[in-house]
């Protein structure tokens, strides 16, 4: 068809400048480049028309699950099947060098609820070093709130915003207790000479409190750039200038896999073909390399011990109206294993006359996206309290899990934990 359109344009041109072909070859320039965009303007349009009629349904590939993992059954690899360790960069700070850092491939946790975390935190403890030939130094330390494991998990929450992902996104109670020992008393050089660090856990009355060990999680993120040549689409204008370009990833369409630029894109463009992933990723600037990272979801095995965000879908509402609705949503939470171990059940109306859980400080909260924190300032709405049984130390964790996945996706209500 298009190569119609031109051979017509060009029999006009030349019938109306017959003698002169400098027009002639400048129309001619003008309306091939025109005819060229209007055709990357029509094949485009026709496969974004395509793949929003068929849209990929990004939830049921949003599937984290988190392990905490001691040090001592750290090496059972059949344990960690589908899970990848997090960076644990250095458990050990020193009070007179902020910079210096002890590598290390295990952290510490507290293993106790928040009220006691908290008084652990607050206190000094006493411990000693020991040589190969046994000279003992003593030195006293104090637990310090560590929130790397937090920062790892809003990668997560921006893929989420970026694909437009509803269900939760991440249960993962033990980065909230993940603590540093920051040391005083003895400096970064000289304590990397000792043979054994003790810090005398039974005599703290910290035994089975301070855990050693990592978290473990499946989800797998590398870095890398979106370089231009093969991997970039070029959009011409009709003046033959470039308008607009695509980075682009394909995987294989088994793979779990999300592409997250690290730069913010104006679009986000997805298409499957012949069992393979295309993401595509526009910007309306000058063209250049763009960093990005390759989040893989694995699949793994769930046990006891894990977390993970399962959310079974089908009772999920688009809007609250009733009591009913509001328990409908919790039913989603309450089929889920620790569902059943802290159960949820919408309370009251009203918030005057109950107990109020413990909410995560701003450091430990989820993360919302820009726009539900102005839909969540929005004053004298009706506050749904919601009860939160059971007993286990994780129960804080889950209801805060529950009470953000309600906050993010039901803003016309607010939204409390009551015990």
């Amino acid at each position: 068809m298009r190569s119609n359109i031109e051979s017509e344009i060009k029999k006009i041109i030349a019938r109306s400048f017959k003698n002169e072909d400098d027009k002639r070859r400048i129309l001619e320039e003008i309306f091939s480049a025109l005819a060229k965009h209007q055709e990357n303007f029509l094949n485009d349009l026709e496969k974004r028309i395509t793949a929003e009629s068929t849209p990929q349904d990004w939830n049921k590939d949003f599937e984290v699950a988190v392990k905490f993992v001691e040090s001592v059954k750290s090496g059972d690899t059949e344990s960690e099947r589908g899970f990848f360790p997090q960076e644990v960069y250095s458990a050990y700070i020193f009070d007179d060098d902020a910079e210096s850092e002890i590598p290390m491939s295990d952290a510490f946790f507290v293993n106790t609820p928040y009220d006691e975390l908290k008084n652990i935190c607050t206190q000094k403890y006493r411990g000693c070093l020991v040589t190969s030939d046994g000279t003992v130094k003593n030195f006293s330390y104090c637990l310090q709130r560590n929130e790397r494991f937090i920062a790892a998990e809003k990668i997560l929450f921006e893929i989420a915003e970026m694909y437009k992902i509803k269900r939760p996104v991440i249960f993962s109670p033990y980065a909230r207790r993940a603590v540093d020992i920051k040391i005083f008393g003895v400096d970064a050089a000289e304590f990397k000479n000792f043979h054994n660090v003790d810090l005398l856990l039974a005599q703290n009355n910290l035994d089975g409190k301070i855990l050693k060990g990592n978290l473990f999680w499946n989800v797998k993120i590398e870095r890398g750039e979106m370089r231009r040549g093969v991997d970039v689409d070029e959009y011409i204008g009709a003046d033959g200038k470039l308008i607009r370009y695509e980075y682009f990833h394909t995987f294989d369409d088994d793979k779990k896999v999300f592409i997250l630029p690290t730069q913010h894109c104006d679009d986000l463009h997805f298409e499957t073909d012949s069992g393979e992933k295309n993401f595509k990723f526009g910007y309306n600037s000058v063209l250049k390399e763009r960093d990005c990272q390759k989040v893989t979801l694995d699949t793994p095995t769930i046990s006891d011990d894990v977390f993970t965000n399962d959310f079974p879908r089908r009772n999920d509402k688009l809007r609250l109206k009733t009591a009913g609705d509001v328990a409908k949503v919790l039913a989603c939470f309450n089929l889920t294993r620790f569902g059943k171990i802290c159960p949820a059940q919408l309370e009251s109306f009203n918030a005057d006359n109950f107990k109020p859980l413990e909410v995560y400080t701003k450091a430990d909260s989820y993360f919302y996206p820009a726009e539900n924190s102005l839909l969540g300032d929005v004053r004298n709405k009706p506050v749904c309290c919601i009860k939160f049984c059971g007993d286990s130390i994780f129960k804080i964790d889950y209801a805060n899990y529950v009470l953000h996945y309600l906050k993010q996706n039901y803003p016309e209500f607010g939204w409390a934990g009551v015990e």
